[in-house]
């Protein structure tokens, strides 16, 4: 059976902070600020700016340009660029493990990932798992789920590398023995990291554990 290893996309490894605070002050038509959105969900910037009843609606529209169901989303991916040093760990992980990215982005935008991973030079980057359109604007947890429902069954998946504390549970479920959180932006808790079911925590990618793959470390 082939050894693998899950990435987790946005913010893990492809930082979309600039992307998002571009989207925000697109649709609300004010400038709003990486340092804005970092540490946030989109419903609680959004809550800054607009009332409560009309949040679901900015949200919708913000998703829709975000995953690039609305074509004026393709302006924004300009904005996307690789997290430091990710890259060069994955390419010497690569050499010992596959690679599969794992994202809650949805179907549509399958295609526009792998182009991205394939023009930021990331090893294995046709292997690329999203949620079902269907998952649109629906619980992160429901959309990973499904995500994780798509891996193919014939891996070892030795460890998962994710930004998103609310995910351990599900690598958990599917026995995955290395959950390795990043500390990144989004969940900016230590505690909650460990909490969830970390086996590793790290905050830079020039820092990452590479003592759980010993035979990767040189």
């Amino acid at each position: 059976m082939k050894k693998a290893i899950l990435v987790d996309i946005d913010d893990c490894i492809i930082d979309v902070t600039n992307r998002k605070a571009k989207i925000f002050s697109f649709i609300l038509n004010r400038k709003i600020t990486k340092k804005d959105v970092i540490g946030k969900r989109t419903a609680e910037v959004l809550s800054q700016y607009v009332n409560q009843k009309e949040i679901q609606k900015y949200r919708k529209r913000f998703w829709e340009i975000a995953f690039c169901l609305d074509k004026i989303g393709l302006n924004f991916l300009k904005y996307d660029k690789p997290v430091p040093y990710s890259r060069k760990v994955l390419r010497k992980i690569s050499n010992n493990y596959e690679i599969l990215y794992i994202s809650s982005r949805i179907e549509s935008m399958l295609n526009i990932s792998i182009e991205q991973l394939k023009k930021f030079n990331f090893p294995y980057y046709n292997n690329v798992y999203h949620a079902s359109d269907s998952y649109f604007l629906m619980d992160i947890k429901s959309a990973r789920s499904d995500v994780l429902s798509k891996i193919p069954k014939n891996y070892e998946y030795f460890c998962v590398i994710d930004d998103m504390p609310d995910n351990f549970e599900l690598y958990k479920l599917i026995k995955i023995p290395h959950i390795v959180g990043f500390l990144r932006y989004v969940v900016l808790d230590e505690k909650q990291y460990w909490l969830n079911g970390a086996t590793y925590v790290f905050k830079n990618w020039k820092n990452f554990p590479f003592e759980i793959f010993n035979d990767t470390k040189k």
